[in-house]
């Protein structure tokens, strides 16, 4: 894709590029002639000065010593020179110490200052390898006077710099060369006329011997390469964000927000005492991540005001009259300052309006309509379809114009793996849905936290709503389509406020489950009244019939394994975090999988008190392995075996075995299952049932129990004995709950007496008074 866009390139002179002229359909009218006249008027030659670029050891030196004799003899005055290696000599004393490029860059840009102010061209000597440390000198440094910055890029080939760098006497690192050689070898950040430079001039020493008479003729015909880039550019319609530092503050201000909405990921926050607005805020990590010329918190707040009125933050109106999108309006961009100047170097590729508007106007689209594409039709022709269609053909797209602007903002600012293929569209960032899915999304969010009491879900449905709002969606009056009828039976307890069920403790529970934190818990002992603390490593929150329960493995110190458990969420109090606690990711994830065969072997959350079973269970079958598990047999009727041949699926397939029918049931075994036993058609209960479970299930699952109690008299239990005597003790005691019927007619008998002693033999009632 990338040789493609170099297809549409046009040579601007040595090392400079700009986008091919070719007459594109515009989004707004013409200009006047009067207009295009004002915007190519050349305005007093400014001075003229020089920035050397290149690796270390690629002959900048040599170059600028050569450059000081030959501008040295012109009317202009002499040029000063300005080395960041004499500028690292008096800041740090040595100049091979490569301190930080801020503190050299300040001292830089202050002798420029001096220098211009004075009349006198420069000649700057240092790498420049990063766009961000030419810009600052090029569009972000305030000068006096107009200035025309002509670049000088040394093309010396990597293998010879690390040859003359070995034969100097202050030599650097190889590994220096080779950083500095890879970033200026980024081709669409490489330098270029649109960072402001009115010529770059690339310079290969090695193949210019004399170089001096080759600079001078460089120098002689420099001013009809200027001239003839100037009239090239006099065909664009510039914007306010035509210069390369204006539009690339933007790009990287669209592609932060699509990654980070509010910037609530930042680490790089402004001093405590500053206000921490957006602006701010975005300005502190475009800092960070790309260099200080484009932290201007007062552009960046331009930036934002325009990218919110343009619909890039908000939602796409709605025509309340018909109840859809109005049309899709293309970008406008705002118009160039008037008090202002035209740059005496290049523009950006999007410096162009037109080109402008049809690439942010798509970048637009992505953000709102994430992959957006339609089967069998070719990436670039949908999009240009779509948004035909979309701007009610008010404005023409072509393909080929599509893929222009994808390469030129997509693929070389990060919105888009290099690598990827867009033949499912592209998206943006945190961007990966259509709204609409996102409305639905957030409904049934709300509608899962709300119905089972999760806090930290419903602290997320909650941000999710209010982001939404802020688009400008009104979730409240859009339907739920999907409702949940279970629902935790503890949601909203006040009684259990100091318990995992408090948002204030779930939160920082969630976060010790992702940074793999060791926690203490404060649970009520079973032994004796007051708390018990547990130390242990929080692995998953797990929503179980209708509570929440937290799985967590004992703290195992000397042990490489620890015992798994469940308790409710309700039954646990958050103590501390232990800071520094943290363990490595295959160590959680592996506590996890163990805690996943544990509940699909038990088919409940029961794990038993012993870890030295939950790894024989845990384990490949063994003998070990076949003394911790025992076998439930069942006996049930026609009836039970109907709901209980669905409800085994619960547990693993090689842990089941059901009867098969009997002649004339006309029921067919599912596919896979395993229907190994011989029913037993004289019995009342002629349908046999076995499966594998722990002996810790056995013993004292609750689950379990409530289960197969469940089915009351449509099953029997034959094995083991102790749930045999359990289950028979069970329908005892509910029998026993109701009274016998002998016992019935003994509690009539008393009532009949007494109804007869108010009555006369015959059953009449008798007067009162009468013996």
């Amino acid at each position: 894709m990338q040789q493609e866009w170099h297809r549409h390139l046009l040579p601007n002179g040595a090392g400079d590029v700009s986008l091919d002229p070719t007459p594109m359909t515009r989004f707004i009218p013409s200009t006047t002639a009067e207009q295009r006249s004002s915007c190519s008027a050349t305005p007093e030659r400014p001075l003229r000065c020089h920035l050397l670029i290149g690796p270390p050891a690629s002959g900048k030196s040599t170059v600028a010593r050569h450059l000081a004799t030959l501008l040295s003899g012109t009317e202009e005055p002499p040029p000063r020179y300005i080395s960041s290696r004499d500028i690292r000599a008096e800041i740090f004393g040595d100049r091979g110490v490569f301190g930080p490029w801020d503190d050299i860059a300040a001292v830089m840009h202050q002798r420029i200052q001096e220098a211009v102010c004075s009349g006198a061209p420069v000649i700057v000597e240092a790498t420049f390898s990063r766009r961000a440390w030419r810009l600052a000198i090029t569009q972000k440094l305030e000068l006096p006077v107009p200035v025309e910055w002509i670049g000088w890029w040394m093309r010396t080939p990597h293998e010879l710099c690390q040859q003359w760098n070995r034969r100097r006497d202050h030599s650097v690192p190889e590994q220096v060369i080779d950083n500095h050689f890879s970033l200026l070898s980024d081709a669409p950040f490489s330098p270029s006329r649109s960072e402001g430079f009115a010529a770059v001039v690339c310079v290969e020493p090695h193949h210019h011997q004399p170089l001096e008479p080759h600079l001078q003729a460089v120098l002689g015909k420099l001013e009809r390469r200027i001239s003839a880039a100037r009239n090239r550019d006099a065909r664009l319609i510039p914007h306010g964000y035509s210069r390369l530092l204006e539009c690339e503050r933007l790009l990287h201000l669209i592609q932060l927000l699509s990654r980070q909405p509010e910037l609530t990921a930042t680490n790089a926050l402004p001093a405590a005492d500053a206000p921490a607005g957006l602006a701010e805020r975005a300005a502190a990590q475009l800092r960070q991540q790309h260099g200080p010329c484009y932290a201007d918190v007062g552009a960046i707040a331009a930036d934002l005001d325009w990218l919110r009125q343009e619909g890039f933050t908000t939602a796409w109106h709605v025509n309340s009259e018909q109840g859809k999108p109005a049309p899709m309006r293309a970008v406008e961009p705002p118009p160039w300052p008037a008090s202002q100047p035209l740059s005496a170097g290049g523009w950006s590729a999007l410096g162009d309006r037109e080109a402008f508007c049809r690439a942010l106007t798509l970048l637009r689209h992505i953000l709102h309509h994430p992959f957006d594409r339609q089967e069998g039709v070719a990436i670039d022709h949908h999009l240009a379809a779509r948004l035909k269609a979309l701007s009610g053909g008010r404005h023409c797209w072509t393909p080929r114009q599509l893929h222009q602007s994808i390469t030129a903002i997509l693929t070389p600012y990060g919105f888009r793996d290099a690598a990827g293929s867009g033949r499912h569209g592209y998206a943006l960032g945190a961007s990966l849905l259509p709204m609409p899915l996102q409305v639905e999304i957030h409904g049934l969010l709300q509608a899962n936290a709300d119905r089972l009491g999760d806090p930290s879900g419903q602290a997320i449905a909650r941000e999710l709503g209010r982001r939404l709002q802020r688009s400008g969606i009104a979730i409240e009056t859009v339907p739920q389509v999907r409702a949940y009828f279970n629902r935790s039976l503890l949601a909203g307890d006040q009684r259990r406020s100091g318990t995992l069920l408090n948002t204030e403790q779930a939160e920082p529970l969630r976060g010790a489950i992702q940074q793999h934190q060791r926690v203490v818990f404060t649970t009520l002992a079973a032994s004796h009244a007051g708390l018990e603390e547990i130390r242990g490593w929080p692995l998953q929150l797990i929503f179980h019939t209708s509570a929440w329960y937290l799985l967590f493995e004992h703290d195992h110190i000397g042990q490489t394994e620890g015992l798994l458990a469940c308790r409710r969420i309700d039954q646990l109090g958050l103590r501390r975090i232990e800071i520094g606690s943290c363990r490595s990711q295959p160590s959680h994830a592996a506590a996890l999988r163990r805690g996943e065969t544990l509940q699909d072997i038990c088919g409940s959350l029961e794990f038993g008190g012993s870890l030295q079973a939950q790894q024989a269970v845990c384990g490949s079958p063994s003998e070990q392995r076949s003394k911790a598990m025992g076998t439930l047999q069942l006996s049930c009727d026609a009836a039970a075996f109907a709901l209980l041949r669905e409800e085994v699926r619960r547990f693993p397939a090689a842990a089941v075995r059901l009867s098969r029918p009997l002649p004339g049931d006309g029921v067919l075994s599912p596919p896979g299952e395993q229907a190994e036993l011989l029913p037993c058609s004289r019995s009342s209960h002629p349908y046999p049932v076995e499966i594998d479970l722990p002996l810790w299930t056995l013993e004292r699952d609750s689950d379990l129990r409530r289960w197969l109690y469940a089915l009351g008299g449509g099953v029997r239990i034959e094995s083991p004995l102790a749930l045999q005597r359990e289950h028979r003790h069970w329908l005892q005691s509910a029998l026993a709950a109701y009274p016998r019927r002998r016992e019935i007619k003994k509690q009539r008998v008393p009532q009949r007496r007494r109804a007869a002693g108010a009555t006369g033999r015959r059953g009449t009632a008798l007067a009162a008074g009468e013996p």
